[in-house]
């Protein structure tokens, strides 16, 4: 009952999950139960044991009992008590899936039936869409650039801002920034293979381990129609969760372009493998010779919850701050090298999703299993390095919500604009008409959804709650 009346997932979750948390080192599960558990609770159940044991002898405590029990049972409007709750018939505006910001607001039905609906309308509307990406059969010249995704565990803006680094220099670097990005999942094995997928609209969690769907949505496969030759690397091995598996289901067998067996690691994970140093890796990266264009994505796990720091110690919340500043700094010096060099290279900063480090009333710090908007509202930025002709080099932030579906439509302007070829072009043109999409997550068995500033959930998309991470 406990269980079923909290904000926990179906305890079947923990049960499915098993041989993934079963990974997990003594040292991570302490950490996670000490959190889980509050210290004071316990000494507070402690002492109220104890008195109980010293009343029950002087007084019939089945008396105050009996009394409590009456008391529950009257209806709270006796005691005329307003408590603030969501109208499960309220209706509020929002813009629907697929309409432009031009388009008038129509009313969205809150009721679980009506959540219920809007979620089967907005996937099948999703299910239309492609980016103009699929549609370039060939570029006029060979491109002469590459692009590099930094796709970073655990890092959203709500996590920046618990730690102080939202202002962190590496933000100004970015000639497109974007505000309101909606990872759409927070945990990692989707949310490399909505990364892989950004040529088509929004799928469905379960849509997204459909094999069938690889061909037409697959961003990278497309580019290597174009001329982009498609690498990997990250500073893990990827076995955790079948990383790699889910990578190369999307884009084929690869070998990771940078070797990290030969680098002893700055820090081991939560399942106690090996990570290694962003900055090394980054750096070797930069020296390999390509002989033609790139798309490579690197993926760093360097900020994950639970990471122990080789030679240091603290909790998991010292931890995080340390290493998100740590891994921003080197991010920056990255950049400073990639200017330096006049290399050509399209670099988009696309966070798989945040890192809950702030927790909330209804999930303590580090769980994810519902995906809000503090978790999947991370910054995705792009930076143009080398001879890029653009007019105003001034930042250009996008504060519409989008998601990966904008990300390949903005990767299809960049590589018709010719702007590495000198033919000058604006930061504006190149945003010009992106989709925005409604901001909806999932993960398995878990959605979120935000209609006008509110946030609902459901475990099986069928009932729906308003789920408020502070108390009104």
């Amino acid at each position: 009952m406990l269980h079923h009346d909290s904000y926990l997932p179906p305890i079947e979750r923990l049960f499915s999950q098993w041989d993934l948390v079963s990974q997990f080192d003594t040292a991570y599960l302490f950490a996670l139960a000490k959190d889980f558990v509050s210290v004071d609770f316990l000494l507070l159940g402690f002492v109220l044991f104890v008195a109980y044991l010293y009343l029950n002898q002087i007084l019939r405590l089945s008396t105050f009992v009996v009394l409590g029990m009456i008391v529950a049972s009257i209806p709270s409007s006796f005691w005329q008590v307003s408590f603030t709750t969501a109208s499960p018939l309220e209706k509020t505006e929002v813009q629907p899936a697929g309409i432009s910001p031009e388009t008038p607001q129509v009313a969205i039905d809150t009721s679980s039936e009506g959540l219920t609906n809007y979620i089967g309308q907005f996937f099948n509307q999703q299910a239309s869409k492609t980016s103009t990406l699929t549609s370039i059969d060939a570029l006029a010249e060979q491109p002469n650039f590459d692009i590099l995704f930094l796709s970073v565990c655990s890092l959203a803006w709500d996590d920046l801002e618990f730690s102080g680094n939202i202002d962190h220099p590496i933000f100004k670097e970015f000639d497109i920034l974007f505000k309101k990005f909606n990872s759409a999942t927070s945990y990692s094995g989707p949310a490399v293979l909505r990364i892989l997928r950004a040529n088509c609209g929004q799928q469905s969690h379960a849509d997204l381990f459909n094999d069938n769907l690889t061909q037409q949505c697959s961003l990278f496969d497309q580019l290597a129609r174009l001329g982009f030759r498609k690498e990997v690397f990250m500073n893990h091995d990827g076995k955790f969760d079948g990383f790699n598996k889910h990578i190369a289901n999307n884009i084929g067998s690869f070998s990771p372009a940078v070797d990290i067996e030969t680098m002893s690691p700055s820090q081991y994970a939560f399942d106690g493998t090996k990570i290694y140093s962003d900055e090394q890796i980054l750096s070797q990266w930069e020296q390999l010779s390509h002989n033609k264009p790139t798309v490579s994505l690197y993926n760093t796990i360097s900020i994950h919850d639970g990471n122990r720091v080789v030679g240091q110690s603290g909790s998991r919340l010292v931890t995080y701050k340390r290493q998100q500043k740590i891994l921003l700094d080197e991010l920056y010096a990255f950049f400073q090298s990639l200017k330096e060099s006049k290399r050509n290279v399209v670099v988009v900063l696309l966070p798989e999703h945040g890192a809950a480090v702030r927790g909330d009333r209804m999930q303590i710090s580090g769980m994810r299993e519902i995906p809000t908007k503090a978790i999947t509202n991370v910054p995705v930025g792009i930076k143009f390095f080398g001879n890029a002709s653009i007019d105003n080099r001034a930042q250009l932030d996008v504060e519409e919500p989008v998601s990966f579906l904008a990300l390949s439509d903005l990767l299809a302007n960049i590589v018709t604009s010719d702007m590495y070829q000198g033919k000058s072009t604006s930061l504006t043109s190149l945003t010009q008409g992106l989709p925005t999409t409604p901001v909806i997550s999932q993960n398995s068995g878990t959605t979120m959804l935000e209609v006008d500033g509110k946030q609902f959930y459901s475990f099986d998309d069928q009932s729906w709650t308003e789920y408020r991470p502070r108390s009104n």
